[in-house]
């Protein structure tokens, strides 16, 4: 039995082009785009750029301690909470963790050469706020953006504060009600 095939004149350009197409490399440069999130069950979202933030507190002379408990200035930094939803919960606390200083461990202790020297945090409304403990005072939620702010500054822990930097990291967490 004999098989007839028949080709047409279309179905060989279209295969040939194909061939054409799949031996051109592409132009340009390719990049990668990587798209990150969570959907979240509190009544709030928190802004991309409140998720990873970096907060100077500056070069602040060592003579500024005198003694224990002694702070720097207060830098001020914000937590924006999106698209809040009050009829769900109305209020948030907020919750640092971080390596507690080994003397004061309320503190956020530090890396670097400076020694004698933790980090402290402050809600806007003055409360102090202590290294892994949840705030006191809650933040009354409105609904959409809540700009949420918060200060942090060096804070001694013995009387003399030695020369160097003076870095740290905080995690934090929301929790509603």
């Amino acid at each position: 039995m004999k098989k007839i095939v028949v080709v047409t004149a279309a179905t060989v350009v279209m295969g040939l082009a194909s061939l054409a197409n799949a031996a051109t490399p592409p132009t340009g440069n390719p990049g990668t785009i990587r798209f990150t999130g969570e959907i979240v069950s509190g009544a709030c979202g928190i802004d991309a750029n409140s998720l990873d933030q970096t907060v100077p507190l500056g070069q602040v002379p060592a003579n500024t301690f005198k003694a224990i408990g002694d702070r720097s200035s207060p830098e001020k930094f914000d937590i924006v909470l999106t698209e809040c939803d009050t009829s769900t919960q109305k209020n948030a606390r907020f919750t640092f963790t971080g390596v507690q200083d080994p003397t004061v461990p309320e503190l956020f202790a530090t890396t670097g050469l400076a020694q004698n020297v933790g980090i402290r945090l402050q809600a806007s409304a003055g409360e102090m706020l202590d290294n892994g403990k949840e705030q006191v005072a809650p933040v009354v939620l409105q609904n959409g953006n809540n700009t949420v702010s918060f200060a942090a500054m060096y804070e001694a822990t013995a009387a003399t504060v030695t020369t160097g930097e003076a870095d740290s990291v905080a995690n934090f967490t929301v929790a509603y009600n």
